[in-house]
């Protein structure tokens, strides 16, 4: 649009008032043409709106999602359950969010008993509105005869549950669970129960497959739910500071011969933080049917184990841990002398101390199928090579390197380097390996070492190293090369950690609001 001051605009130049005055009458016009322009551009745009609801309206009705038939929508809505939790009473998440979509989900989503089959219900938020103890027992309603899924949280310090008359409270909560499904139960989860467990003693849970309990594990003595026959998988937390397991666990009321998954964890260091070795060797002779044993050891594992006259044979065990203490030499060849576990697949056994390196050897030649060894020290590298070829299924790797310059683990890092003769490679289907209190390595060390089984070709994914005292060991660009290759690798430093996020600290929920 041509103006006679082309010249002029966006420029610092000073009308005249004449020239003031005509551009004043030039402006009229155009503004009067400009307000006609805004009105026709409101009509189209509210023309256009009417247009895309129909169109909008229309394609809902030939939509997908509108003819799919009820039982693929019901399995696809249980599709959308957390994975490895209960689901929360909490309209952010299935099986709630469902019925806010639309009156036909909601109707089916109300009429899914499997939908509703599982509950995390934590007792304090539950007390706290009357609406939402109706709730919890209109829940487990809805989830009819289906085998339900309980987590239930007793107490974290919350001022409802800080009384006495609000304990009792919520011991009359879980109770009246009990009453409207404790029949169904097949997975109960019992967070932070630490009193009332004489009220609790007569509940009957006849389908109980696996049990997770936190809190005072003695109280379990008293319970019919660690009595039940089908029950094949327990979790045990103790965080109760003045609770010695190792004097009562042997007189628990389990089903030793029937239990497939065992485990015992202890959150407190000390002298009787744990059970003994002598325990373990005969809880392990109780569950010939183990899949999974974990168990933290008491530092009080010095005693003598009981003499055996047969092998202990476990034909299915596939996951052995120690955690919390460590093992002598003597006590891990004990073990492994008179434990037979030929399908055993991850073993880990927390700082291991003395010459073990005999044991270790004797463990691959009893267990030619594991895949996951951990916690190898310093200590064994003196045989590092007659280990390391006991062990050729070998797929994860964990390894400690000291808080020293230590040739040890570059002597551990050449052996596992491929050469140009890729057959005679030690572990070969190894996939990660995890170094702590990484000290005195050489780049080029790691480099020959990533770039051998990266030639190789058998899966090698990952290289962390945990606690390095050495920063920038490998370059940004370097890592950066290794991931193009199909290699991820990671370090953390003694002190401070690589990973850094502005939302460290916030709960899993508040990092899904950002």
């Amino acid at each position: 649009m041509e103006s006679r001051f082309s010249r002029r605009l966006s420029t610092n130049y000073i009308p005249s008032d004449e020239e003031i005055d005509f551009i004043r009458i030039e402006l009229v016009s155009h503004i009067q043409e400009l307000a006609r322009i805004d009105e026709r551009i409101r009509e189209l745009s509210a023309q256009r709106d009417r247009i895309q609801a129909y169109i909008d309206s229309h394609k809902a009705l030939i939509s997908h999602p509108r003819r799919l038939p009820v039982d693929i929508l019901r399995e696809i809505f249980i599709a959308c359950l957390p994975a490895n939790r209960n689901a929360v009473m909490s309209a952010r998440e299935a099986p709630l969010l469902l019925g806010r979509i639309c009156s036909a989900w909601r109707t089916i989503a109300l009429s899914t008993p499997r939908l509703w089959a599982s509950l995390h219900a934590p007792l304090d938020y539950i007390l706290e509105k009357e609406s939402r103890k109706l709730a919890v027992i209109e829940w487990l309603q809805r989830s009819g005869a289906a085998p339900m899924s309980l987590s239930v949280c007793f107490e974290r310090g919350s001022r409802s549950l800080s009384s006495l008359s609000a304990w009792s409270e919520g011991l009359s909560l879980f109770k009246s669970l009990a009453a409207e499904s404790a029949t169904r139960w097949c997975h109960l989860d019992l967070i932070d129960f630490l009193n009332g467990q004489d009220q609790l003693a007569e509940i009957s849970t006849p389908a109980l497959e696996s049990l997770e309990f936190s809190g005072r594990v003695s109280s379990l003595r008293n319970f019919n739910v660690a009595k039940v026959p089908s029950l094949r998988a327990i979790t045990l937390h103790s965080n109760d500071w003045y609770e010695h397991i190792d004097e009562f666990i042997l007189e628990m009321p389990l089903g030793w011969s029937r239990l497939t998954h065992f485990t015992l964890v202890c959150y407190r260091h000390g002298h009787h933080s744990g059970i003994s070795l002598r325990n373990v060797i005969v809880l392990l002779g109780r569950c010939p049917q183990l899949i999974s044993f974990q168990v933290s050891l008491s530092e009080a594992n010095i005693e003598t184990p009981p003499q055996l006259s047969d092998l202990i044979l476990l034909p299915y065990l596939q996951t052995f841990i120690m955690t919390k203490s460590s093992l002598g030499a003597q006590s891990l060849g004990y073990l492994i002398d008179h434990v037979s576990m030929p399908q055993l697949r991850q073993f880990s056994v927390e700082k291991l101390t003395g010459p073990t390196s005999l044991s270790v050897i004797a463990l691959g030649t009893g267990s030619p199928l594991l895949q996951e060894l951990e916690d190898l020290n310093w200590q064994i590298y003196d045989s590092l090579e007659r280990i390391l070829r006991s062990f050729p299924p070998l797929t994860r790797l964990v390894v400690s390197g000291g808080y020293e310059s230590d040739p040890h683990l570059t002597k551990f890092l050449h052996l596992l380097t491929p050469e140009e003769n890729l057959e005679a490679v030690l572990c070969p289907a190894l996939q990660k390996l995890v170094i702590t209190h990484c000290s005195g390595l050489e780049s080029s060390t790691l480099d020959a070492f990533i770039q051998g089984r990266i030639r190789l070709a058998q899966g090698f994914c990952r290289l962390e190293i945990q606690n390095s005292s050495v920063p920038d060991l490998i370059s940004g660009a370097v890592i950066q090369f290794y991931r193009s290759q199909g290699v991820d690798v990671s370090f953390s430093y003694d002190g401070h950690g690589l990973v850094l996020s502005p939302w460290m600290g916030l709960s899993d929920d508040a990092i899904e609001l950002q």
